[in-house]
């Protein structure tokens, strides 16, 4: 019995699934539909009413905009500043000055000395 009840369930589960997924696909286009159909019944829909329905119609179709030149030549960034040496890129297990400032570090004395 627990066989059948186990196969049931799953079956349950499948159609769920499938039934979310037909949803989710089924959604957007549906959206995409009823959005283009209000867009091409909408030339009635806005504008001032004068509380007869007149509609004076489409209006015509608008000219070419101006042309415009060409914009101004730009110059060179500045250069900028080198960067500092962070601690990540110094290598670890540096034990001694020369060795840290090497490594472009900058020596830490103290009682252990480090290099940062």
């Amino acid at each position: 019995m627990s066989d059948k009840s186990d196969t049931l369930s799953r079956r349950k589960a499948l159609l769920r699934l499938s039934g979310l997924a037909l949803g989710a696909y089924a959604t957007p286009s549906l959206t995409t539909l009823s959005m283009a159909r209000a867009s091409s019944h909408a030339s009635g829909a806005s504008g001032p009413s004068g509380g007869r329905g007149d509609n004076s119609g489409p209006s015509g179709e608008s000219g070419p905009s101006d042309e415009s030149g060409p914009s101004g030549e730009s110059g060179p960034s500045p250069m900028s500043e080198p960067s500092e040496v962070s601690r990540a890129s110094i290598p670890s297990g540096i034990d001694n000055a020369q060795d840290c400032h090497a490594a472009g570090g900058e020596w830490n004395p103290g009682d252990d000395g480090s290099c940062s």
